[in-house]
């Protein structure tokens, strides 16, 4: 069964164009390079300025888990860290 990951963010109003460019990349990159990333898609809703929503999707429980413990993943949390004010997580199953 698939898993899917729902992150609600919150993003400092400062730091949201570079916040987005870092994301978009680590998500293009996620699914070119992670044969078991069945998708990552960035949403920014209309109605507010500082929020960002990933929807994820990954072949099942393990391959999220080796996305979590990728190099990839560590540079970007590195790079980002800063820039989240907050963060809410919903791991789905498909």
């Amino acid at each position: 069964m698939a898993t899917g990951l729902v992150v609600h963010l919150e993003i400092a109003p400062d730091k949201m164009q570079e916040f987005l460019e870092i994301v978009r990349a680590h998500g293009k990159f996620s699914e070119k390079e992670e044969e078991n990333c069945l998708g990552f898609q960035v949403m920014v809703p209309k109605d507010e300025d500082n929020r960002v929503i990933l929807v994820e999707v990954y072949k099942d429980d393990a391959s999220l888990e080796a996305h979590w413990n990728s190099e990839h993943m560590a540079r970007y949390r590195d790079k980002v860290s800063d820039m989240i004010i907050d963060r809410k997580r919903y791991l789905c199953s498909l």
